[in-house]
């Protein structure tokens, strides 16, 4: 009989990615931004709550502002705006020192406002292959390398990665034992890149209220 895997609750935290540029987006933190009345980053923060699960913020700048949310702030370790891959490397570093306890990482974009717990319990509750180290969601036969699970043992092997100067994130995760979770619901996924994302996305939360 194979052995499973299962992500424990208690040894896992949230880790929101707030540390991008938004240049499609004219500038400025699009996360801030107010979709009908509440910034996406408050709404992403306020679904995640209900897991109960530790939930931090991974930022490059602009502190004062992500300070409010009362979130424990990570800045990335490597300047210049080095991604995502960046900010899990921080990340992991980061529980590496401070929370011994913690195996698994979770990490969300701080640009999906859909996003919600929904999608970390199914992460939570599903078995996978027992040496697994990254679990990435998937939809519509598409992968989100920037939302999933990722297992503190792969520290060392991030930073060598990292420290060649690549920022792509699949060509590591490739390099890994990994899995992919497929979701039926795209609306998790969807993103705000521009300005007219943001319009669509207020389109979207109408419609889904009318559902």
């Amino acid at each position: 009989m194979k052995k499973e895997l299962i992500i424990n609750k208690s040894n896992t935290i949230i880790v929101i990615l707030a540390g991008g540029q938004s240049r499609r987006f004219g500038g400025g933190y699009k996360t801030l931004y107010k979709l009908n009345n509440i910034p996406i980053l408050d709404r992403i923060i306020q679904n995640f709550k209900k897991l109960k699960i530790e939930l931090v913020l991974n930022v490059n700048s602009n502190e004062d502002q992500f300070a409010k949310t009362g979130l424990h702030l990570i800045k990335d370790e490597h300047e210049n705006f080095q991604g995502p891959l960046a900010g899990i490397y921080s990340s992991m570093k980061w529980v590496l020192e401070s929370r011994k306890n913690i195996e698994w990482i979770f990490t969300s974009p701080s640009d999906t406002p859909f996003i919600d717990n929904n999608l970390v319990d199914k992460f939570l509750k599903t078995k996978y292959i027992d040496k697994t180290k990254i679990i990435l969601a998937s939809s519509s036969n598409k992968t989100h390398p920037v939302i999933g699970m990722w297992h503190i043992s792969l520290f060392k092997s991030l930073e060598d990665f990292l420290v060649k100067e690549n920022r792509k994130i699949m060509l590591w995760v490739e390099e890994q034992n990994y899995e992919i979770l497929n979701f039926e619901n795209k609306i998790y996924f969807f993103n705000i890149n521009t300005q007219a994302d943001l319009a669509e996305a207020i389109k979207i939360e109408k419609s889904l209220k009318i559902q």
